[in-house]
């Protein structure tokens, strides 16, 4: 694969394969890579990109960073400022860096962002919502942007700030009530509208964190799903569920509730061996999720694609959830095959559905799904894909959101995964793509 550097001096091609996460891109065969400085990727999308869509890689863990016949805009190349505000508590992060190295240099300066329970993605996870361990303390990465820059799908370069909040929508002229809108459709939606090439966030104060990672048998998970929908404080409950069962619980070790609370689900499962509770210094040291749940290892290369789905308080449906992925983890036709999830609520749902394209703001619980088949083997591949339909429309009568961590316009159910992310407020996102992006040269919606 070539690079074509669109740089101060023109184009030219770079000989090299650019550096890829995913293996499903990783093993694609785009049309090429594009790299480029907001003016002359403005110039790029005037003179004309073909095929569509375009694709946009940032981290590079998304297996649509990359496809068959397609451009890739790799923002790695330029995009790798990190500005932070005298008093630290503002920064602003191209988005071509990984959220590990936006942790790594706020981490010396004693301050953070909230990321998820891995630092490997880009700047997509702050604008597809940013769902963490923090999210009940802290909130959503998304709901900490104060500004965005980048580059309309019709090649216009903008730079927004947020608008005030808890400002009565009729006081505003209808230049505002655009901007405001505007800004709703770039906070859940950015990758149908246009390349953010800086984000401006707002930074917390660095604060240790405890983990207690635990395998668990289906009773265990019942019982500790049951328990976390009763918590009111810092303590949030992440599970994966794979050849084993792992609990990932994560609080502020500032805070008394929640470590109480911690310590009384590792005295109900003080019996397992494997249990351990490590305090941290913030999100850039957490222990890595999921390692607990693989009891295989494997050396064959592996693809994959992830579904995430959003929905409320499980209450009394708790068995019958459990009865049922059950039965589902019993038909997974590979070991990598797995369901997780993750605990939201808390600060996450203070935010006003319309401020954002992020509507499911209810949510207690993001569970996803991770269909696995080994790489070039067709046959399992769908099969595969088979699983994962199956296993979300087990999902969706329980959760009947979906979470757009990553878009699937290649995959049949790509139309309901966009109706059932954002419901009514769709047809306000088509209008805005319809005026920033009316040739389609982003992703469809």
């Amino acid at each position: 694969m070539g690079v074509v550097a669109i740089g101060e001096h023109g184009s030219q091609t770079v000989t090299k394969h650019a550096p890829l996460w995913n293996p499903v891109a990783e093993d694609s065969n785009p049309a090429g890579w594009l790299s480029a400085n907001e003016p002359h990727l403005s110039k790029l999308i005037h003179q004309g990109i073909e095929p569509k869509p375009l694709l946009v890689c940032s981290g590079g863990t998304s297996s649509r960073c990359a496809a068959d016949g397609l451009w890739t805009l790799d923002l790695r190349v330029h995009n790798r400022q990190l500005l932070l505000s005298e008093h630290g508590d503002e920064v602003e992060i191209g988005t071509g860096l990984s959220m590990a190295e936006v942790l790594e240099s706020l981490q010396c300066h004693g301050r953070s962002i909230p990321v998820g329970l891995s630092t490997l993605p880009g700047c997509g996870f702050v604008l597809t919502g940013g769902i963490g361990p923090l999210t009940r303390s802290q909130g959503l990465a998304m709901d900490h942007v104060v500004g965005l820059r980048g580059v309309w799908g019709n090649g216009q370069s903008f730079q927004l700030s947020a608008p005030p909040r808890h400002q009565r929508v009729l006081t505003e002229s209808p230049s505002e009530q655009l901007i405001r809108k505007t800004w709703r459709g770039l906070l859940g939606a950015a990758p149908f509208l246009a390349i953010i090439t800086a984000i401006q966030l707002r930074t917390n104060r660095l604060q240790p964190l405890a983990v207690w990672r635990s395998r668990c048998d289906v009773d265990e998970l019942a019982a500790a799903i049951k328990v976390s929908e009763q918590w009111t404080h810092s303590a949030s409950l992440q599970w994966a569920w794979s050849d084993n069962i792992e609990l990932y619980v994560t609080c502020c070790a500032d805070d008394t509730a929640a470590m109480n609370s911690l310590e009384t689900l590792r005295r109900d499962f003080g019996s397992v061996s494997n249990g351990n509770l490590t305090i941290v210094p913030g999100q850039h040291a957490q222990p890595h999720f999921g390692t607990l749940a693989r009891s295989r290892s494997t050396q064959e290369r592996l693809h994959s694609e992830v579904f995430s789905r959003l929905g409320p308080v499980l209450g009394d449906t708790i068995p019958t959830l459990i009865t049922k992925l059950t039965h589902l983890m019993r038909k997974r036709p590979h070991p990598g095959c797995q369901i997780s999830a993750q605990q939201l609520g808390g600060k996450s749902s203070q935010i006003p559905v319309e401020e954002t394209s992020f509507i499911h703001r209810e949510s207690i619980w993001k569970p996803w799904i991770t269909a696995t088949w080994p790489a070039g083997d067709g046959t399992m591949r769908q099969k595969g894909l088979q699983w994962l339909t199956d296993a979300n429309e087990l999902l969706t009568e329980h959760f009947p959101g979906v979470h757009l961590a990553q878009i699937h316009p290649h995959l049949s159910f790509h139309s309901t995964e966009i109706e059932e992310a954002f419901g009514d407020w769709l047809p306000g996102l088509k209008q805005l793509k319809s005026t920033y992006d009316p040739e389609g040269l982003l992703p469809p919606l």
